[in-house]
């Protein structure tokens, strides 16, 4: 079934009054114009990376929850010659976190969790080796749970995981200090599986994405979505990059999707329409470590300040592609954008470019 089939098939099938109701509130607005600056700041952004090489550059701005710039630029495949347009599906690597954090979040919300439950007790075959260590640790990347390199073009099993992660030691005591880890992240990965009895992916689709209308997100190569290739700059050429096995970023970097929908998801997910306010006052709170520092994140979304204003975000960087999501709740503007290079020439990058729209966003009346 295609996506575009799936759409329609939503749109005409019969749904309790109470479930209408909720469908309608998430439906995407007609296309507003931008104004002039933004446009400008876009398209002056997306040359200077096309222009250095880069193939292809996406971005979106949602104001409000209503996408009011949407573009691509150059080719989502330069074999091809396939122009890449708001639709291209790309992969946008680390932004999964947000959706692994949303539906552990969801899941303390339905009762089946607490952020303090030990890991072990959804993956009891993970060895915590004496420590104490939470989901509200794993989310925040404060575990000190470190992990294996493994052959990204492999298939990589749950149990090949943590016969590989048992063996590492601990690279601090939980709770002492921040250190990013796609490690724990893929454990969380394990217990949304355990606790649910269904795939990673089913739940990212039949609980987040669909309800939503986020038709173009999802696990790379599920819910007919395609797992694109990217590109990179090696040895000072550009070298098509075949997409890697999604079984190895699993929950901490494999879904896919269009700067529209990330835009989208943001506004939903700080508005109740993913979960409940309190949940999302969690999520994004910095956290505080043993000795009373604050890292720059909550869980599974960095806290921070973006052109001197409050902002919650992530970037994404997976082998081929990379992207970055902004979100100001003072402003309730978005940014998103995906780029299908990665490695780039030194300022081609996709967060630079978000900045430089947020910064048209923000500043015009």
């Amino acid at each position: 079934m295609t996506r575009a089939l799936l759409a329609l098939l939503l749109t005409l099938a019969h749904v309790p009054v109470a479930e209408a109701a909720r469908r309608r509130a998430v439906q995407h607005p007609s296309l507003a114009v931008a104004p002039a600056a933004i446009e400008t700041a876009a398209r002056e952004a997306a040359d200077a990376a096309l222009k250095a090489g880069v193939p292809a550059v996406q971005i979106a701005v949602s104001d409000r929850g209503r996408i009011i710039y949407s573009a691509a630029f150059g080719m989502s495949d330069r074999e091809s010659a396939t122009a890449a347009t708001p639709g291209s599906v790309l992969q946008v690597g680390s932004i999964t976190k947000q959706f692994t954090a949303a539906a552990i979040l969801r899941l303390a919300e339905r009762g089946a969790l607490t952020l303090d439950d030990r890991i072990e007790k959804f993956v009891p075959e993970f060895n915590p080796r004496g420590a104490t260590i939470t989901l509200r640790h794993l989310l925040s990347h404060t575990s000190g749970v470190d992990g294996p390199s493994p052959n990204p073009y492999l298939p990589f099993t749950r149990e090949q995981f943590i016969k590989s992660i048992n063996a590492q030691p601990l690279q601090f005591t939980p709770g002492s200090k921040f250190s990013y880890s796609n490690s724990g992240y893929r454990l969380l990965g394990y217990a949304i599986e355990s606790i649910t009895g269904r795939s990673f992916a089913d739940f990212v689709h039949s609980e987040l994405a669909l309800p939503l209308g986020l038709l173009d997100t999802g696990v790379c190569g599920t819910s007919n979505l395609p797992r694109p290739d990217g590109y990179g700059l090696l040895q000072g050429t550009w070298t098509r990059i075949p997409a890697i096995d999604m079984s190895v970023p699993f929950a901490a970097g494999a879904l896919c999707s269009t700067a529209s929908d990330l835009a989208r998801w943001s506004h939903l997910l700080a508005t109740g329409r993913v979960m409940l306010p309190a949940s999302y006052a969690t999520m994004t709170t910095s956290t505080r470590l043993t000795n009373n520092t604050v890292a720059p994140y909550g869980l599974g979304v960095s806290v921070l300040k973006q052109l001197g204003r409050p902002a919650v975000g992530h970037t994404g960087a997976i082998s081929g592609f990379q992207s970055s999501l902004l979100y100001f709740p003072e402003h309730e503007i978005a940014i998103a954008v995906i780029i299908n290079a990665l490695p780039s020439p030194a300022g081609a990058d996709a967060h630079g470019i978000a900045l430089a729209v947020a910064g048209a966003a923000l500043t015009t009346p």
